[in-house]
């Protein structure tokens, strides 16, 4: 589809960088889904654990990727499971679990990490290293747009769980 020539007003762009954005996970997620060992979300979990100098519990986890604490669980123990990740409770909190990466999700996050080269190679092939570094500028701010938009719905009382 040729995006580029379906609008031309600042709202249809607003909205197709808005719904692109969905897009783009959604297609993301398929094609980790069938091509790799494990799927999309398993693997960002593998990914952000990496990025901790310690363990990081489960709440750490999901504040750092962005959804809540039983959905990072929930991956997790299939992680356990197949063997990527070991549970353990928290030194610092015995009512906290911390997710310890094992032998074999070293292994996989190496082998991931020469994956992750051609990965990127393959996603920004068409944009220069000027476009990059403006993706990433815009992308901080779309981080912080997120934010305000949650300000936004906190403030309104916009909350499906409350009563």
């Amino acid at each position: 589809m040729d995006y580029e020539k379906r609008g031309t007003s600042l709202q249809w762009k607003k909205n197709l960088i808005f719904s692109g954005i969905f897009i783009q996970e959604n297609l993301l997620h398929t094609i980790f889904d069938r091509y790799n060992e494990m799927s999309c979300k398993q693997w960002l979990l593998m990914v952000v654990c990496k990025g901790f100098d310690t363990e990081p519990d489960l709440s750490t986890l999901a504040k750092a990727m962005g959804c809540s604490r039983q959905n990072v669980k929930k991956l997790a123990l299939h992680l356990e499971k197949d063997g990527y990740v070991e549970l353990k409770k928290s030194k610092q909190d015995a009512r906290s679990l911390c997710v310890k990466i094992t032998d074999k999700g070293k292994r996989l996050n190496e082998k991931n990490t020469e994956l992750g080269q051609y990965v990127h190679e393959a996603v920004f092939r068409d944009f220069t290293e000027q476009e990059i570094e403006q993706y990433y500028e815009l992308s901080i701010k779309m981080m912080h747009g997120i934010g305000y938009l949650e300000k936004f719905f906190k403030e309104h009382g916009a909350n499906k769980n409350e009563d």
